[in-house]
């Protein structure tokens, strides 16, 4: 049995096809086959249903040989990506994962030309991604540290973490100047009541989500209905077509800012969001002051 093998079927198993799986793999039809039949032959066990030869299953102990396969695969890519980071040269590489919101991605970027042209040969890497994404590679150990805003990030957070800039965010309720809310000169929380209200959904930060409709509850705020998206680009979309009234960041707003209006709300779990920078590994902690200090540097310039 080889890792070939358990790749070669790993594939067959996600495509259902033994045509697409060899077209993913670059391999011949015949090549692919016969290795599968090779590790079936050496296991003793039958892992592919092939009577139907335009849909092909797994068996029943196919199913069994693929989720510990599948398994097995995700515990040595976490692994090796560690080995890799550890591998490297002490202090001198760096891969941050940023949330993919414009306004945290233009915040960063001073940060990064500053590391970028430092003098001591330092190699700097980043990553984009959704809070549900970047803790993800942060744990599985494919970026060292995250640049993220405190409302995605868990109060119990088993990580470390350090405010790189106070109170960065805004939270605002935004709609569509067509909206009737939008003639009004402020607006409440119990004005929402009855009310579409568009939101950040738990796929995308769960979080955020959770935090912001507790403090709806506590408001006593009674909306018609609560949409969840993933990610603000939706959310932008859904306001400039008056699907609703959307609450999130103002610095989330994107284009046709003419067609939209806001108002400033308050809500606790929105008030004083920072933007953090979070890391797992204790090592980091002297890079944490370093990019906090850059950032220092870079305001008072």
């Amino acid at each position: 049995m080889t890792t070939t093998q358990i790749q070669y079927f790993l594939e067959v198993a996600k495509c259902e096809s033994f045509s697409k799986a060899a077209e993913n793999l670059y391999v011949s039809h015949q090549v692919l086959s016969n290795q599968l039949k090779a590790l079936e032959k050496e296991l003793g066990l039958t892992l592919i249903d092939r009577s139907n030869k335009r849909n092909i299953c797994l068996t029943d102990a196919g199913k069994v040989m693929f989720e510990a396969w599948t398994q097995i695969r995700e515990i040595y890519s976490k692994a090796f990506h560690q080995a890799v980071r550890l591998q490297d040269s002490a202090g001198k590489s760096l891969v941050i994962g940023i949330q993919d919101m414009r306004f945290v991605r233009s915040y960063v970027v001073p940060i990064i030309r500053n590391l970028q042209n430092s003098p001591e040969n330092f190699s700097l890497e980043y990553r984009l991604g959704s809070p549900t994404e970047m803790f993800e590679m942060l744990d599985t150990g494919q970026v060292d540290m995250l640049i993220m805003i405190s409302s995605d990030v868990s109060r119990m957070t088993k990580y470390h973490s350090a405010v790189l800039c106070e109170d960065a965010l805004h939270l605002v309720a935004a709609m569509s100047k067509k909206h009737p809310l939008a003639k009004r000169k402020n607006l409440s929380f119990e004005d929402l009541t009855n009310e579409t209200i568009l939101m950040i959904g738990e796929s995308y930060s769960g979080e955020a989500a959770k935090r912001f409709q507790q403090d709806l509850e506590t408001f006593n705020a009674k909306p018609k209905k609560i949409i969840s998206f993933n990610g603000p680009r939706a959310i932008n979309l859904a306001v400039e077509t008056n699907s609703g009234v959307a609450l999130l960041f103002d610095e989330l707003l994107e284009e046709a800012r003419e067609e939209i209006k806001t108002f400033p709300m308050n809500l606790p779990n929105a008030m004083g969001t920072d933007m953090l920078l979070v890391w797992k590994d204790p090592r980091f902690e002297k890079m944490a002051e370093r990019i906090i200090r850059v950032h220092k540097e870079d305001v008072e310039q």
